[in-house]
């Protein structure tokens, strides 16, 4: 399920147009500008499937721009990506990630955080040496009905707290840096106000915040919410559904249990 959605703020200026993917486009500015001062641009979507979710990714993906600088080191310009498939089964279920994983052993410039012990699982492939079901049913066997992979086949989730905070370094230094973008796929959302994004800037200032498209199908639907933006974004806080993954929570009645797969990001430019 796609639509576009375009939207344009000036003072208490509101146009709206609406069509089948969604792509919003904010503008805030102040009474004595000609130029706005932020921009964001959203892009969302919600499909049965991961072919039916590609375009709305690939949207985004141009949005950020060329190229995708993978683990190669610092640039002036591109995105980075976190999939997860690559993650050593030493780093997967049943084994926990280093919150740090994505910047200091693979240089990504991302490091993860949360308020309840820094804890955070990537799911097991189906050929590891451990027997681990994939898509986190060594957690919950449920979640093996409910979960599917938008790049296959690895999860990722934050344990004990459905939320997280993405933190920007210059990829494989301690230097902290900033993004113009950050966007990522959700696994299994089923209720529209679960799961969202909010933009941070360095001193803790919310500029953005929007909510994850709920997925089409009960189980195993895939939804995708990007934002691109002129502002520079020092962290990105994640809500991912209602409650954390257990043995003891399922998915049904007032919880709704949401993973992740891709995340896409603008490179990181270093804090000034």
């Amino acid at each position: 399920m796609r639509s576009f959605r375009t939207l344009r703020r000036t003072g208490l200026a509101f146009a709206a147009l609406a069509a089948a993917a969604s792509v919003t486009a904010v503008s805030f500015g102040t009474p004595a500008s000609a130029a706005p001062r932020y921009e964001f641009t959203k892009v969302s979507g919600a499909a049965a499937d991961a072919a039916g979710l590609q375009a709305t990714v690939d949207n985004y993906r141009a949005l950020l721009g060329e190229p995708n600088n993978g683990s190669n080191p610092p640039a002036a310009a591109g995105r980075r990506e976190i999939n997860w498939d690559g993650t050593p089964d030493a780093q997967s279920d049943p084994n926990l990630l280093p919150p740090d994983f994505f910047n200091t052993t693979v240089p990504r410039g991302a490091e993860f955080a949360t308020k309840k012990g820094n804890k955070f699982l990537v799911s097991a492939d189906n050929d590891n040496p451990t027997k681990t079901k994939p898509l986190f049913g060594n957690v919950n066997p449920q979640y093996d009905d409910i979960f599917a992979t938008f790049s296959p086949q690895r999860l990722f989730t934050p344990l004990k707290t459905p939320e997280m905070t993405v933190k920007f370094f210059v990829p494989g230094t301690k230097d902290r840096a900033t993004v113009k973008g950050f966007g990522a796929v959700f696994v299994d959302v089923d209720r529209k106000n679960s799961s969202k994004i909010e933009l941070f800037d360095r001193h803790g200032k919310k500029l953005y915040s929007a909510y994850v498209p709920k997925a089409p199908v009960k189980n195993k639907g895939l939804s995708f919410l990007g934002i691109k933006t002129n502002a520079d974004v020092y962290e990105v806080r994640l809500t991912v559904g209602t409650d954390p993954l257990n043995k003891n929570n399922k998915d049904g009645r007032w919880k709704d249990i949401v993973a992740m797969d891709d995340f896409l990001y603008a490179e990181p430019q270093k804090l000034h």
